[in-house]
């Protein structure tokens, strides 16, 4: 009962199926495409974070702007609901 709880490996490429062709431009074609979609993807990232920062920012500024408004309208005994 042991041994049916065992995860079973699997590999990833069966032996009997690998290509004894792939060239080594084929392996470099494949690394250079998957090198170009990791900078895309750092690209993107950076933007995002960019873009994050910047909404960030301007909520911070919004609150502070909004403290002060409600400081100005104390004395008139205006109160936020």
């Amino acid at each position: 009962m042991a041994e049916s709880t065992k995860e079973k490996k699997v590999p990833l490429v069966k032996q009997e199926s690998m290509d004894a062709e792939v060239t080594s431009e084929q392996l470099q074609g494949q690394l250079n495409y998957a090198q170009k979609i990791i900078n895309v993807l750092q690209g993107k990232l950076n933007d995002a974070n960019g873009k994050l920062v910047q909404m960030e920012a301007q909520l911070q500024i919004a609150n502070e702007d909004r403290e002060n408004i409600l400081k100005q309208v104390e004395p008139l005994g205006i109160t936020p609901q």
